[in-house]
């Protein structure tokens, strides 16, 4: 029995510029908002705080450089764990003595010691020291780490959406110790007990045994899957010849589109050179004035002289004021240099010089204009090729490519999906033969029966009906009949099993299994770690897939799904809700919300 459950306080990104940071508070907490604003990348950070091995590089991380994380215990302990973005061990600091000096807490998990992350978190919720079964067939266990229970309590967008079972990650390797782990969560006993088997040496009872565990798991992949061999291997053929036809047209689709752009690229080429061409006429037709207003001043000026000159040679002569000397006494040309004609008649030779330029210059400009013309007519042309050409390619072409390309991916995921089917039951058949070599060789005798793992039959279904209450105070779809599968260790709903729905109806009841696991152990006072973080549980409401995702949207479960966390969730538990949409408006002032707009004019962006 436990009293001590843990709940999240405050997460800071700090940095040599500034802090970021979000606050929790008990009960519901929801963060939405924008899509590309650090939502998932939240439960992401909180994860790496818990023990996380590292923390995705995105660029908004990078003027940060560690992490604080604030968490709380039920009996009053507040504590606040560091780490540095880069990973590594953790520091540690008693929020209620922060005099203290800081503690530093190992990053790997040591058994039954609180001097890593791990053991400290377990010994607050009074899990420290516990083993979970790890090999039924070896009756093998280990330590419980906190990691096992992490992915319990957050779960992140890619797991709610999974088609595997809520309580198992998807490794053969791992299954053991995860059911275990969920046992131990659910009943309040681990597997210390449990003796190891007697290693005598290479045992094919026991590899027997591995393979019939191996077995099982693939005959119920198989039978979920519900395909025959031969119909897949056939389905597998076709969808090879249709990928290759589809390559060819999503090729022919593309050279078609290749053509069109290289087309529209030399014709805007050629536009943009025209106005260069024009932008350079402009500018000669400025420097042609000037030259022209400088051929005019320099004839003003010539006249000027010509005239002058004509009027000098014609003025009487007669004695000069100064001396008195006469006309013919005075010696004009041999103290003036000046030719009075010559001068007349070198200005009238340069007046028609430059009258000749300045004819030149107008039949210059007269070619220049009329060129102008012709290239503004021909961007005009350019202009009504590109706009074809364009219309061409947004209209015609490129939907057809992005058609092309949508249903070549689909068939590539289909393959891939087929193929994997293929796969397991080759798989299967390999096993087979590895099992049947065995038995025939005969080698080793009958060994020890293998321990009984997973989950009792009472506790399971008394799991399974406080997951059918919660489904039916959501308002789920359906009857909301729940059993607890151990075969495929999962939930059949209404005789359906939950893997074979929608992406939706998976992301919803995934949620609800998380929450009732929780509710579960506190109604009852065994250990939890007391928190839950759900990234995209109403996933039915933003991306439908198939009709049962349909029925969903069509429902009030959005609304039933935040009233009863409101109503059944305060003070002695936390929910954290990461979204797109915004809950319903009603609901906002009963629980904390958190709103990034990916606006950095409006509220707060994102997370950093």
């Amino acid at each position: 029995m436990s009293d001590g459950y843990l709940q999240l306080r405050r997460i800071v990104f700090k940095g040599p510029k500034g802090d970021s940071n979000l606050d929790f508070l008990s009960g519901v907490n929801v963060v939405c908002g924008a899509s590309d604003t650090g939502k998932s990348f939240l439960a992401e950070s909180i994860d790496y705080m818990l023990g996380g091995s590292e923390l995705r590089e995105i660029p908004e991380r990078a003027p940060y450089g560690e992490v604080e994380l604030d968490l709380c215990v039920s009996t009053g302990e507040r504590w606040r764990l560091r780490r540095a973005t880069s990973g590594g061990n953790f520091t540690m600091v008693d929020l209620d003595q922060p005099d203290h000096a800081e503690t530093v807490l190992k990053q790997v998990h040591a058994h039954d010691k609180t001097d890593n992350l791990s053991g400290f978190l377990l010994e607050k919720i009074g899990l420290l020291g516990k083993r979970v079964l790890k090999s039924s067939a070896k009756a093998t266990t280990r330590s419980l780490s906190f990691r096992d229970l992490a992915r319990l309590v957050i779960v992140q967008e890619g797991e709610i959406q999974q088609r595997g079972s809520p309580f198992w990650s998807g490794q053969f390797t791992t299954k053991t110790a995860e059911l275990a782990t969920v046992k131990l969560l659910l009943t309040g006993i681990d597997d210390s007990a449990v003796v190891p088997a007697i290693d005598a040496g290479p045992d094919s009872a026991k590899q027997i045994a591995l393979i019939d565990e191996l077995l099982a798991d693939l005959a119920s992949e198989i039978e979920d899957a519900g395909e025959d061999r031969d119909e897949v291997v056939a389905q597998l053929g076709r969808l090879e010849v249709s990928i290759s036809g589809q390559r060819q047209s999503l090729d022919l689709a593309q050279r078609q589109l290749n053509e069109l752009l290289a087309q529209r690229r030399k014709v805007l080429e050629e536009r943009s050179s025209m106005q260069d061409r024009l932008s350079e006429i402009g500018e000669l037709l400025a420097r042609f004035d000037l030259l022209r207003d400088h051929y005019n001043v320099d004839i003003d000026r010539l006249k000027a002289i010509r005239e002058s000159g004509s009027l000098f040679s014609h003025v009487e002569a007669i004695p000069c004021p100064v001396c008195g000397a006469k006309p013919e006494a005075q010696h004009i040309d041999a103290t003036c240099e000046g030719d009075i004609d010559a001068i007349v008649f070198a200005a009238n030779s340069e007046i028609e010089k430059i009258e000749r330029f300045l004819r030149e210059l107008e039949d210059t400009v007269s070619e220049i204009n009329s060129e102008e013309v012709d290239l503004r007519g021909s961007i005009v042309e350019r202009d009504a090729v590109y706009r074809d050409l364009d219309a061409a390619i947004q209209e015609t072409v490129a939907p057809d490519l992005r058609g092309y390309q949508a249903s070549f991916t689909e068939l590539v995921e289909k393959r891939a999906g087929v193929q994997k089917l293929v796969e397991m039951f080759t798989r299967r058949e390999k096993l087979e033969d590895r099992k049947r070599s065995l038995q025939d060789d005969g080698e080793g005798s009958v060994g020890e029966e293998p321990i009984k793992a997973g989950i009792p039959d009472s506790v399971a279904h008394a799991l399974s009906s406080k997951v059918a209450s919660i489904l039916t105070a959501w308002n789920f779809p359906g009857e909301c009949h729940v059993y607890f599968d151990k075969q495929s260790t999962d939930f059949v709903i209404d005789g359906k099993p939950r893997a074979s729905r929608g992406k939706g109806l998976r992301a919803i009841t995934h949620a609800a299994v998380n929450i009732a696991l929780l509710e579960y152990c506190q109604e009852r006072g065994l250990s939890h770690p007391g928190f839950v973080v759900l990234d995209s549980p109403l996933l039915a409401y933003f991306k439908p897939e198939g009709d049962d995702d349909l029925a969903l949207k069509g429902t009030d479960l959005k609304e039933r799904f935040y009233d009863y966390l409101v109503k059944h969730h305060g003070e002695n538990s936390q929910i954290l809700v990461i979204e797109n949409q915004h809950p319903p408006r009603h609901f906002e002032e009963r629980l904390v919300m958190n709103v990034f707009t990916g606006n950095p004019e409006d509220g707060r962006f994102g997370l950093l």
